[in-house]
C-alpha cells in the first residue's frame, strides 16, 4: 500500500475528525485528479475546484458541471467534514 493510499485511509476512517494541511490535500489531488483540480480561481477564493466526467452523473452532488468545491479553513487547512465528500468522490471514480 502507497503512502497516498494509507493517507487516504486514514482520512476516510469515520474516526477521524481533524483538519489536515493543504498540502496534504493537494497530494492526494494530484494522485487521484490529476489536472483536473484548481486552488482559488478567482481573486480572493480559497477553494479547491475539482471536476472529473463521472461527477455529472449526480448532479444532486456535484451539480450540472461535475465540480466538487473543498474551501479551506483561514486558507491553510481542510476541514474534516470536507475530507468526507472527497472520500465520498474518490471512491466514486475508482467504481
Amino acid at each position: 500500500m502507497s503512502r497516498i493510499e494509507k493517507r487516504l485511509e486514514k482520512i476516510c476512517n469515520p474516526n477521524f475528525k481533524q483538519e489536515i494541511p493543504r498540502e496534504d490535500l493537494e497530494s492526494l489531488l494530484n494522485h487521484y485528479f490529476p489536472g483536473t483540480w484548481s486552488f482559488g480561481d478567482t481573486r480572493g477564493s480559497h477553494n479547491y475546484r475539482i471536476w472529473h466526467e463521472k461527477f455529472k452523473q449526480y448532479p444532486e452532488d456535484y451539480g450540472v458541471e461535475g465540480l466538487l468545491m473543498i474551501p479551506t479553513s483561514g486558507g491553510k487547512k481542510i476541514k474534516f467534514f470536507y475530507l468526507r465528500k472527497l472520500c465520498k468522490a474518490i471512491e466514486l471514480i475508482k467504481e
